[in-house]
């Protein structure tokens, strides 16, 4: 549990030395030579978490709560691979000669050097890759594209081919700036986010109503403040079972 580990030196692995920082991040320090065998780490958050991470490479990671990640502790193949569920923000480090790989599911983003962001939630209806500087490539299957910053590709569980939109970037990377960005999202993607990250349940009753919100609010509100801002739209949320929010018209 890296929220209650001591700074320092947590556990050499190979050639890997892993050393929490004093701003309570952990960072990889590959010391040369020959690593031997191939270590792999899984950090994962849970629902109201979030962690960043700097990879063996220097690559910086935003994770988002339910999230998590599985890498090599040293980057010494040809590629420098990991995986991801959930949602993660990447500001990859450049290496021409080592692309740098993310494997979600059955599709994969591979870049040389730089920013994007995945969400891959398995309750969301696509797995977005949304680029802000340089260049990625996303695979799914047989079908490839290339994004250009300001893109997002949207893979559909259910088909193999790939889409490109225009992406609001400010809402993709909320998150990572402490904030939900509600702008033009209906009822039940706000509450998906809502649900991750304050650990509830969420129950309909009656037909769910075709609501888009508006504007942003801060993670780091309690619950009761954040239901109060969504309640000018109408609705009405109650609690049940300290766990399960209820909403209803």
């Amino acid at each position: 549990v890296l929220d209650s580990a001591a700074n320092g030196a947590l556990a050499q692995q190979g050639g890997a030395r892993i050393v929490k920082q004093e701003n309570g991040q952990i960072e990889y320090v590959y010391a040369g030579g020959q690593p031997g065998k191939i270590y792999y780490n899984t950090l994962s958050t849970p629902r109201g978490g979030q962690y960043r991470l700097t990879l063996p490479d220097g690559t910086q990671v935003w994770l988002n709560s339910a999230s998590s990640i599985t890498y090599p502790t040293a980057f010494i193949e040809d590629t420098r691979t990991v995986s991801i569920t959930g949602e993660a923000y990447f500001e990859a480090a450049k290496a021409e000669n080592q692309p740098f790989r993310v494997m979600v599911n059955d599709m994969t983003v591979e870049a040389l050097g730089t920013h994007f962001n995945i969400n891959s939630y398995a309750d969301e209806i696509s797995m977005n890759t949304t680029l802000l500087e340089g260049a990625v490539r996303v695979t799914k299957g047989r079908d490839k594209v290339v994004l250009k910053p300001g893109q997002q590709s949207r893979a559909f569980n259910n088909k193999q081919r790939l889409s490109v939109v225009k992406a609001d970037i400010e809402q993709v990377i909320a998150w990572k700036n402490g904030a939900f960005h509600f702008e033009n999202k209906n009822l039940k993607e706000a509450m998906r986010e809502i649900s991750r990250w304050y650990d509830l349940d969420i129950r309909y009753e009656g037909d769910t109503p075709d609501i888009e919100f508006g504007g942003e609010i801060g993670r780091d509100l309690n619950l009761s403040q954040v239901i109060k801002g969504l309640s000018v739209s109408g609705l009405h949320f109650r609690m049940e079972n300290e766990k399960t929010l209820v909403v209803t018209r």
